[in-house]
């Protein structure tokens, strides 16, 4: 039988302490639990809100003060400060008109799911340049160089997904600037996997569908689009897997214990962990999915009820 009893103080306590030891009778706290009992919890971010204070900070902090001008979802648990859940982060980010985002590389993967933006909103990955398109999926695996700019008379908006998170507790986080410094030399202009537009991966229709898209790309991500027509509705069992949805386009409502909330273009669901959850169309829609499920996956973590 687990005791979690709290030492009494004598001297055997006293000396284990010293000796950086702990008796596992007598933990102040369980280390494991017969079901997953997950601290983060379902939340929403509107872009409506974030846009206006990505605007803002326009006016507060130069592009060439920050590296990159961005909102971070970080979920309202006690004690977190940045997280969006367990694994995953997501971060609204804006290029003003004539601003640059330098070029840089990390371990983490990234990707970026474009809301609003035009020919010459451009993010360049490896030397190649790609346009920033709204409703497309932008890729930047792990490692990969990447920089952004806009040269045109209006803002550019996304959404950045990475695996910080993640890689921040194995402790395997590698960052590093351009040699070149600001945004490296455009080199290609052509197709390129990295970028996958919304429409063309669920194909012509309106049916209901789930498509995964890149699979294998990023280790520790998995992407899928989910297309529902006005009134359907898909229903999620609780699963090991964390995840994070964006609304592409239309409307999705989201509801999971306690959680009911509604969400338009561009506005994010975090849904951690083992929490039942389902989506509902009140109009078409279309929602991307970012989860670490080929984390439990590969470590054979993975379960479902």
């Amino acid at each position: 039988m687990l005791l979690t009893m709290k030492p009494d103080g004598s001297p055997y306590y006293a000396n284990l302490s010293a000796l950086n030891l702990s008796p596992g009778w007598a933990r102040p706290e369980p280390s494991m639990w017969a079901a997953p009992q997950p601290k983060f919890k379902p939340a929403v971010w509107r872009f409506a809100d974030a846009r206006k204070a990505l605007d803002a900070s326009h006016n507060m902090v130069p592009a060439d003060q920050t590296e990159r001008r961005n909102l971070i979802m970080v979920n309202p648990i006690e004690g977190n400060t940045y997280a969006t859940t367990r694994h995953l982060v997501a971060a609204y980010q804006c290029v003003m008109p004539g601003d640059k985002a330098r070029t840089h590389r990390h371990s983490a993967a990234a990707l970026r799911l474009v809301l609003h933006g035009k020919t010459g909103v451009y993010t360049v990955v490896n030397g190649t340049r790609i346009d920033m398109l709204p409703g497309e999926v932008l890729l930047t695996p792990a490692w990969c160089w990447h920089g952004h700019a806009n040269e045109t008379g209006e803002t550019g908006y996304w959404i950045d997904f990475l695996d910080i998170p993640f890689v921040q507790l194995t402790e395997a986080m590698f960052f590093e600037p351009h040699p070149q410094g600001g945004l490296e030399a455009i080199t290609g202009t052509g197709p390129t996997p990295m970028r996958i537009p919304s429409r063309e991966a669920l194909g012509p229709g309106g049916d209901a569908k789930s498509v995964e898209i890149a699979k294998g790309v990023m280790p520790t991500i998995a992407l899928h689009l989910i297309r529902q027509p006005k009134g359907g509705r898909v229903a999620l069992p609780k699963v090991t897997a964390n995840a994070i949805y964006a609304v592409v386009s239309g409307k999705a409502r989201f509801l999971a214990e306690g959680f009911d909330e509604t969400a338009g273009v561009g506005d994010v669901v975090a849904m951690p962990c083992w929490h039942a959850h389902a989506i509902e169309a009140p109009e078409d829609a279309v929602v991307f999915k970012v989860s670490d499920d080929p984390i439990f996956e590969k470590l054979g973590l993975a379960r479902s009820v």
